[in-house]
C-alpha cells in the first residue's frame, strides 16, 4: 500500500496547481517528467487517499475486516483537523455527508480504488481478493462503477505480486475491465479533472502499462493532470506490486506522514509479513 501513499503525496501539490492555474496546466504537468524535478516538495502533503488506504489496511490486520467502522473512524478523526495545508476540505462533499450520516453510499467516485490496494496485497486467492475488494468498497461507494474499479485494481495487484507478467495482466484488465486506448501526450494536453472511477482508474492502468519503473509510473501519472494525487495513488499501488519501491523514495516520503501512519505502514513484520498472514488465517 505504500505505493498508493507515495503517489498521493507526490501528486498532491500538482492537483492544487491544476485548480489554481488550469490554463497553464500542461507546462506544470510535464515538469515532473524531468528527473531533476523533486518528486516531493515543501508543498507536498498526504491527503484522504493515504488516510483511507491506512483505514482499509488497519481494518484487515486489526479490525476483523470491519471496513465501515475503520473508514468512519479514520475519516472522522481526519475531518476534525479542519482544512488541509492548502485550506481545502480533506474529503469530497459526498464522502463527508456519508461520514456524518447525511448521505447515501452509492458514490461512483474513485475514492474506492485509491484505498483498496491493501486488499490486493493481503489476501491469497483471487476469489478472496474480489470478495474483499467489494466489501471494502460498498460502505461508501456502492455503485457498479466503483465496485468494478476497486476489483480491477485489487486483482491486478494480486496477480502482479504473485509473479504474473505485466503484459499479461494488462491484457487481462483490457479483456475484463477497461479499454486502455489512450495517448500520453494527448492526456498531458487535454485531460480534465474528474473524480469518476470509470474515467480515472483506466487512466491509471494505462500509465502503469507504458511506464518503465515505479518512479516513472508516478511521474507519468502526475504529468497527465486531472485528479493527480488519486491517479498517482492508484497507479503507484499497482506499480509497487510489480516493480517494488526504491529505498530512497520509501525514506523520503516519511517526512510528509504522521507518526501513526509511519508506525502502521513501516512496521512490516507486524503488518506486512508472516505475522500478518498468520493473523489473517487465525
Amino acid at each position: 500500500m505504500l505505493g498508493a501513499i507515495i503517489g498521493d503525496v507526490a501528486g498532491s501539490y500538482y492537483e492544487v496547481l491544476e485548480i489554481r492555474n488550469r490554463n497553464r496546466g500542461f507546462n506544470e504537468r510535464v515538469k515532473i517528467l524531468d528527473k531533476n524535478t523533486p518528486l516531493f516538495t515543501e508543498n507536498s502533503t498526504y491527503t484522504d487517499d493515504s488516510t483511507l488506504t491506512c483505514a482499509i489496511y488497519d481494518a484487515i490486520v486489526n479490525g476483523n475486516k470491519n471496513y465501515e467502522k475503520y473508514l468512519r473512524s479514520y475519516g472522522l478523526k481526519e475531518l476534525s483537523l479542519g482544512g488541509d495545508k492548502f485550506g481545502r476540505n480533506r474529503f469530497g462533499s459526498g464522502f463527508v455527508d456519508w461520514l456524518l450520516g447525511n448521505g447515501r453510499c452509492d458514490s461512483y467516485g474513485n475514492g474506492c480504488a485509491m484505498r483498496v490496494s491493501p486488499v490486493g496485497y493481503l489476501f491469497d486467492t483471487l476469489e478472496d481478493v474480489k470478495r474483499e475488494s467489494k466489501n471494502a468498497t460498498i460502505p461508501s461507494h456502492n455503485h457498479k462503477d466503483s465496485i468494478k474499479a476497486s476489483e480491477a485494481v485489487a486483482v491486478a495487484i494480486f496477480k502482479l505480486r504473485n509473479g504474473e507478467n505485466k503484459e499479461d495482466v494488462i491484457e487481462y484488465i483490457k479483456n475484463n475491465y477497461y479499454d486502455l486506448d489512450y495517448d500520453l501526450e494527448d492526456l498531458q494536453r487535454n485531460n480534465k479533472f474528474s473524480s469518476k472511477a470509470s474515467i480515472t482508474v483506466p487512466q491509471a492502468f494505462y500509465i502503469f502499462s507504458i511506464a518503465n519503473g515505479f518512479e516513472d509510473t508516478i511521474r507519468k501519472a502526475i504529468s497527465i493532470g486531472g485528479d493527480t494525487d488519486t491517479i498517482a495513488a492508484i497507479a503507484g499501488s499497482i506499480a509497487e506490486s510489480f516493480y517494488g519501491i526504491p529505498d530512497n523514495i520509501k525514506e523520503e516520503v516519511k517526512e510528509y506522514l504522521t507518526k501513526e501512519q509511519i508506525d502502521l505502514i513501516y512496521n512490516y513484520k507486524r503488518y506486512g509479513g508472516k505475522e500478518c498472514k498468520k493473523l489473517l488465517k487465525d
